[in-house]
């Protein structure tokens, strides 16, 4: 069944399940078992359908990514708490895979080192993408997925935008919001988006490390699939969040709107919360977008500017 055969009815029941049910992934899983489709294809309907709260603007490339890497192997003399030398070290740690999507679109690219477990190629297909993005959205990514990727574009001599605005939505989480666990199997449960999908552990890199053909395989499917699902997770965490947050890129301007727009997608529709100085005596205005419910300051002088158009 695709999206071009379903009756108005169905169109209308798919919408209040969405409206009514405690969390998206709840309503997917049902309809999913009610239309007996994948529950891809349920997210995919709903896109089309404007009930993810995913906005896609042609003209901004927002990514969101995330990566998976393999292991370092070292000699050493003894278990427990040690230093390790550099000189110890016998193998060099590298990227396994790289998944990654454009916000608003459904689509979801995976790539993985070659055969000979070298993230090269791979890296060089990925930085076409990441170095054409006008922000790029993860989960610790400042600390560590884009470290990672800067430093296996640098052993390879690659071209990499070393300066990518980047949104870490966990570093948001913690900076906003004090709660047990920052995890985003908790976070994802605590504010009723798509769960985290859980795996083998360590098994996982076991066998795609030192496994025999079958079994690496096998596991690097796995662990692709794993990518795949924390990218759905990332993107519901940051839509169901950024209001909250702040912005890194001014989405408004980028796409020729005035610099009173909303930054996260240059809408005019706005609503004044309050009006407030600095310790400076400078006046600034809280806005608040009613597109999305994004918060941001205007100056004294593109707020005259935003009451006289």
């Amino acid at each position: 069944m695709n999206y071009k055969q379903l009756t108005d009815d169905q169109v209308s029941f798919i919408k209040t399940m969405y409206t009514t049910m405690k969390s998206r992934q709840e309503a997917q899983e049902l309809l999913s078992l009610h239309f007996g489709v994948h529950t891809r294809t349920i997210r995919k309907w709903a896109l089309k359908l404007g009930l993810t709260g995913i906005e896609s603007n042609p003209q901004s490339k927002v990514m969101v990514y995330d990566i998976e890497t393999s292991r370092t192997t070292a000699k050493v003399w003894w278990t427990g708490k040690q230093y390790i030398n550099h000189k110890s070290l016998l193998t060099e740690p590298a990227i396994i895979s790289i998944c990654y999507k454009w916000i608003g679109e459904e689509r979801v690219y995976t790539l993985t080192w070659d055969k000979n477990q070298c993230d090269k190629k791979m890296l060089q297909k990925f930085l076409v993408a990441y170095n054409d993005a006008d922000m790029v959205i993860g989960q610790n990514n400042d600390r560590f997925d884009n470290r990672w990727v800067n430093a296996r574009a640098m052993k390879h001599n690659l071209d990499i935008n070393t300066m990518v605005k980047s949104f870490d939505v966990m570093k948001q989480t913690k900076k906003l919001f004090r709660l047990p666990s920052y995890s985003m199997d908790y976070i994802t449960k605590y504010i009723g988006v798509e769960n985290k999908m859980s795996h083998e552990g360590i098994i996982m890199w076991d066998k795609i490390e030192d496994g025999n053909k079958s079994e690496q395989k096998e596991y690097l499917q796995k662990m692709v699939d794993y990518n795949i699902q924390d990218i759905i997770c990332t993107e519901q965490m940051y839509v169901k969040l950024r209001k909250y947050m702040g912005h890194k890129v001014h989405f408004g301007v980028l796409n020729g709107a005035p610099r009173y727009s909303s930054p996260s997608d240059g809408s005019t529709d706005l609503t004044l919360i309050k009006t407030v100085t600095t310790s400076a005596g400078t006046i600034q205005h809280i806005m608040r977008s009613n597109t999305d419910g994004v918060q941001f300051k205007l100056s004294n002088r593109d707020y005259l500017n935003y009451l006289n158009n």
